[in-house]
């Protein structure tokens, strides 16, 4: 097939391009308004107690129990709110009249409709505020709520009073809109740096711009497919951020490959097929491997029910797949096109960095004149790096995601200060199977007493078999008293046959928790299983593809320890500008094993296909090694570094858990490629000699049928 696109791209370039860009011209047409079909979020399992519940009666009530937005009322001055004054209670009314208009808003809490609004539980103990909850008819906060909360936002307004808007579903919505403003401000940053390290990188103006063409084309045609698939099913907002990150990361890393190794073929055979159809057979060979590894590690997230993780799947698959195909067929043909051109506007100084390098050859000889010493002493700093992560206090999305200076997060540490956690922070409880009045009082007893429980609602039906209350804690949503009290009420029940649901904060970061621990083997061995099949067909080895599994491992939990130490432990923190929460998001753990697994099999396919193709060329295994790093070092050194700049750009957010994905990935690509490929890689290949490339018959007869060549 190598050989048929080589060929291809050799004759027509030109026509090769055009339908590229053809293909660039229909996705982009389709897709450019993909944001406005995309959902926010989707941290949740829909199957999970904490969304069963919140539909149950979202469907049986017509409104969730407890409020998702809370519109906060103050006087302009600051002072007390005179809630005797004909005037403020007219624009109260008015206001909560207005509420109950909005988008997705079946019910509106106003203290005004009470006979004491004092013994609500909606004024202030000072009597400088008061709050108008408002109930949302669809129990998805994440999506649904932005949507009520923009709406509300329009409508409720006032001119005598001051307004603000808190709780879970405007603090989503700033969140969402935040990340779109990221994203901008990322590529903003990026994208010069990018440019002025291609351009040292390739020395060449023109070469420079083909990983952008490369990976813009990668982002056009994800952007597409996520189109295609919101059509079908919800997809998440953050899917763009990986696409783009990951795009860019992806390019610079199959196009320096292929110009490299094609410059390589130039200096032997000149600017003719010959050296194109050798660059393709080789260079492009490893391209479209590696983005079949990547491809198939992100794609293993669509096993995840949780929306947020299905849509970063499907893109980053895409992005493999699609950033592979255009290196091999834009990259070759832009070769043919351009031949000595693409070196037009160069910059001459310093080694190209196709050139073989003889600090990675020293290196790489040196490491294995001492394999024991090295690779033991590497894996015990890498493993006592990674030894906070045992001791790790995970979190997860709540209202503290919105960072300081957005209106909600000033709104919510006021609700939080002076009225009751049920206002922002109420638990759910309902009752299936037609518990009777009698049972449903006990139940409320039982309840009540559990530890951190400071109120419970009496129980109402809804109908004959539905019942529901609410109730509250006195700590955080997501203390660990808060989930350890939750876990006890769980275990209650209103009788036989009856079912009592819980939902709100706490148990939906609960549940959160206990479906991303069950279906994580499932995605862990779908990875672990694709990724030995694939490097297996490459090498023909059994070992190599088990050694680089533990190299990912070691690299992976390297980068979640440093993690904690920063994000938890407050160590360097002020150097990014990082206000809290001092934890490890728990969605981002998963969302970085998988991404990082996939690059770190990506530079360790760049590495190991460069090796394999000289010991197969009747090196031995020992010189292999060494020349292989040699040939790849300043290649993958320099795509390290660009694809940590993209990553890094990112950490300008300050959304928290978007920050520690982005110093997660930095870390992960500089830790991967500097000290797991300098000193790891050749130690252990070392170690093991020439059982390198050891493979029982069978197996190896299996290779010999379908194992991957250069033609």
């Amino acid at each position: 097939m190598l050989d048929r696109i080589s060929a291809l791209t050799w004759r027509h370039p030109r026509a090769v391009l055009a339908l590229v860009l053809l293909f660039a011209g229909v996705a982009g047409f389709f897709g450019h308004d993909v944001e406005k079909h995309l959902a926010a979020a989707g941290f949740a399992d829909p199957a999970s107690q904490s969304e069963v519940a919140g539909r149950v009666l979202a469907d049986d009530l017509g409104y969730t129990a407890e409020p998702s937005l809370v519109v906060l009322v103050r006087a302009k001055d600051g002072g007390k709110l005179d809630l005797h004054d004909p005037a403020v209670v007219t624009e109260v009314n008015r206001l909560a009249t207005q509420l109950a208009k909005g988008e997705y808003v079946g019910k509106v809490d106003n203290p005004l409709a009470a006979t004491d609004p004092a013994k609500t539980g909606l004024v202030a103990a000072d009597g400088r505020s008061l709050d108008l909850g408002a109930h949302l008819t669809d129990p998805d906060i994440e999506d649904k709520g932005g949507i009520a909360d923009e709406s509300v936002r329009t409508l409720v307004t006032s001119t005598t009073l001051d307004v603000g808007y808190g709780g879970y579903a405007p603090a989503f919505n700033e969140v969402n809109d935040q990340t779109r403003k990221d994203l901008t401000q990322a590529e903003l940053i990026a994208f010069p740096i990018l440019g002025i390290l291609l351009l040292l990188v390739f020395r060449s103006v023109v070469a420079m711009f083909i990983p952008l063409l490369v990976g813009g084309l990668s982002i056009i045609g994800t952007l597409f497919a996520l189109r295609i698939m919101s059509t079908f099913t919800e997809t998440s907002l953050f899917a763009l951020n990986i696409a783009t990150a990951l795009s860019l990361g992806l390019a610079v890393d199959y196009a320096l490959l292929l110009i490299s190794r094609h410059r390589e073929e130039v200096a032997r055979h000149g600017y003719t097929e010959e050296a194109l159809r050798n660059t393709v057979t080789s260079a492009g060979r490893t391209a479209v491997f590696s983005g079949l590894t990547v491809a198939g590690a992100m794609a293993a997230l669509v096993l995840m029910p949780q929306r947020f993780l299905y849509s970063i799947g499907v893109a980053g698959g895409m992005v493999g797949l699609l950033s592979a195909s255009m290196a091999v067929l834009v990259v070759p043909a832009l070769l043919a096109w351009l031949g000595p051109n693409i070196n037009k506007f160069s910059i001459r100084r310093g080694p190209a960095v196709s050139d073989a390098s003889t600090a990675w050859l020293r290196l790489a000889r040196g490491v294995m004149k001492r394999p024991v010493i090295v690779a033991v002493s590497t894996t015990v700093v890498l493993l006592a790096v990674a030894f906070p992560l045992l001791g790790t206090h995970l979190t997860g999305p709540s209202s503290q995601a919105v960072p300081p200076g957005q209106q909600s997060y000033g709104v919510t540490q006021y609700l939080n200060k002076h009225y009751p956690r049920a206002v922002t922070e109420g638990i759910s409880l309902t009752v299936t199977g037609g518990a009777s009045d009698a049972k449903l009082a006990t139940l409320r007893t039982e309840i009540a007493n559990v530890d951190h429980v400071v109120s419970v609602s009496p129980f109402q039906h809804t109908s004959d078999d539905v019942a529901y209350a609410t109730a509250a804690f006195d700590v955080p949503a997501l203390d660990d008293g808060a989930q350890a009290s939750l876990k006890e009420i769980r275990t209650l029940s209103a009788g036989d046959g009856t079912k009592l649901l819980v939902t709100g904060n706490t148990a939906r970061f609960i549940d959160q928790k206990a479906s991303l621990a069950s279906n994580a083997p499932l995605v862990v061995s779908a990875i672990v299983l694709l990724t030995l099949v694939l490097l297996f067909l490459l090498t023909g080895s059994v070992l190599l593809p088990f050694k680089t599994l533990l190299m990912n491992a070691l690299t992976l939990s390297t980068t979640l320890g440093i993690l904690v130490i920063v994000f938890e432990k407050k160590v360097g923190s002020s150097l990014i500008d990082y206000p809290g929460p001092y934890s490890v998001e728990v969605t981002s753990m998963v969302f970085l094993f998988v991404v990082t697994f996939a690059l770190a099999t990506d530079y360790a396919v760049l590495v190991m296909a460069r090796i394999k193709e000289l010991r197969d060329g009747g090196m031995s295994n020992e010189e292999a090694v060494a020349q292989g790093m040699a040939r790849t070092g300043r290649i993958i050194s320099a795509a390290a570094v660009m694809i940590a700049v993209v990553f890094a750009a990112f950490a300008v957010s300050p959304v928290f858990f978007m920050k520690q994905i982005s110093v997660g990935m930095a870390l992960a690509v500089l830790i991967d490629a500097t000290i797991v490929r300098a000193l790891l890689v050749p130690s252990l290949m070392r170690l093991l000699g020439e059982a390198n490339w050891w493979a029982p018959g069978p197996l190896r007869r299996l290779h010999d049928r379908f194992g991957i060549r250069e033609s």
